[in-house]
């Protein structure tokens, strides 16, 4: 019986999500055929969930892997709120929000208990103050989450840092992760710019608003594609 080539598998896989990519920024930055942008997208973001799956058969460490495989599946989950259904928004953030917090725990190889119980403080602090204000302003539980979400995301980036600096990965999947979690970062902050002009009108914020738009999917996709082989065992 003849052995499956996973490697051949996730380079075809590769290829269709950079061909797919292209495609999608190319509607986007012409501002056609969202609906089909969206579906590119979603796709591409399923295709790097499967290339993690099959990146197992080849990884540096299993139980790594599937904390990687965890992450990827909630990311799916999340962006078919975000994306595909366009509605139910503080699900997808509190799905975004447990991917982040299974990052954090695949990034800190000792203790992770420990980074539960900080992350149930800090984040059960913030939703405290955000039941607090609320006796006095109205506060939309989206702004919690987002919060929450962006307190998550920081932190991945800083843990990301010492993943490379202690050389808790091999070398050239810790730079992946770096690489990812920037990316990462990048996409969010244009999120934020978007729907601030989205949510505010400002005069002459067309060209930041098309930028931003197309920002977002420009450092997403990459994230999650270099995120999706950081598990892989390349030597």
């Amino acid at each position: 019986m003849k052995k499956i080539n996973y490697r051949t598998i996730i380079r075809y896989l590769l290829i269709s999500v950079i061909i797919f990519y292209l495609i999608f920024l190319f509607l986007d930055i012409n501002n056609k055929y969202i609906k089909l942008s969206k579906n590119l997208k979603f796709i591409c973001i399923i295709l790097c969930f499967f290339i993690s799956l099959l990146s197992r058969h080849n990884a540096f460490d299993l139980y790594n892997i599937k904390l990687l495989q965890i992450g990827l599946l909630l990311t799916v989950i999340a962006d078919y709120f975000l994306l595909i259904l366009d509605d139910y928004y503080e699900i997808g953030i509190a799905i975004f929000i447990l991917a982040q917090i299974t990052y954090s725990i695949r990034y800190a190889t000792r203790k992770r208990s420990c980074i539960i119980k900080r992350y149930i403080k800090i984040l059960g602090g913030i939703f405290f103050l955000y039941i607090i204000i609320n006796f006095f302003i109205n506060i939309p539980l989206i702004i919690a989450l987002g919060l929450s979400y962006g307190v998550c995301l920081v932190t991945n980036v800083y843990m990301s840092i010492l993943v490379y600096k202690e050389k808790t990965f091999p070398k050239l999947n810790s730079i992946m992760v770096v690489a990812g979690m920037f990316l990462f970062l990048l996409c969010d902050i244009n999120v934020a710019i978007f729907n601030i002009i989205k949510g505010v009108y400002f005069k002459y914020n067309s060209l930041v608003y098309q930028i931003s738009l197309v920002a977002m999917w420009l450092f997403y996709l990459p994230s999650q594609l270099i995120l999706s082989l950081s598990g892989y065992k390349f030597k």
